[in-house]
């Protein structure tokens, strides 16, 4: 069956990202790039032809994977470009999953932009644990020190580059 080999394609790319996992950037890109395209290539054929058989039928379930498949290519190979991405979105669904827990209650969160708001602050904060800051201390820093800044800094404080103030004490995730 047509999907089992697909699945079987997909697990040789996630074993080359196991394969790959503790390495730097360039070796994992290296690896990538001389493992993965000819499995990508071979998916990409195998859905075409799936496509161009007379008994396809679009709609069902074999169907609406491979017309996914086919319209995702492009995105989906994105990560072979460089070897910081990653294969799939599975961390930024894991730190998202707690905010979904309580999305029917934030349905009544008040002002139509409070949810963007949220969403904003929400990012902040699982940016900072996954950096191992603590969110409070970084916020409460860069809070106090934004009303001084000139636009161009504002890069500076971002959780990826920031370096707490002089006389501060950054501890770890809480």
């Amino acid at each position: 069956m047509a999907g089992f080999w697909f699945i079987g394609q997909i697990r040789q790319l996630y074993r080359i990202e196991d394969e790959t996992r503790e390495l730097d950037c360039r070796q994992r890109q290296a690896i990538r790039r001389q493992k993965a395209p000819a499995l990508w290539r071979a998916m990409k054929r195998r859905a075409l032809e799936l496509k161009a058989n007379p008994r396809f039928l679009p709609q069902s379930s074999l169907g609406k994977a491979v017309n996914y498949f086919l319209k995702e290519y492009t995105a989906a190979v994105g990560y072979l470009r460089d070897g910081q991405f990653r294969i799939d979105n599975n961390n930024v669904e894991n730190d998202v999953r707690p905010s979904v827990a309580g999305r029917k209650r934030w349905l009544f969160i008040g002002h139509p932009d409070a949810g963007w708001r949220s969403a904003v602050i929400y990012t902040i904060i699982q940016s900072c644990r996954r950096r191992g800051l603590n969110p409070q201390e970084y916020l409460t820093d860069v809070l106090s020190r934004l009303p001084a800044m000139k636009n161009h800094e504002v890069k500076a404080v971002l959780p990826s580059r920031w370096k707490p103030a002089v006389g501060s004490t950054q501890g770890g995730t809480p």
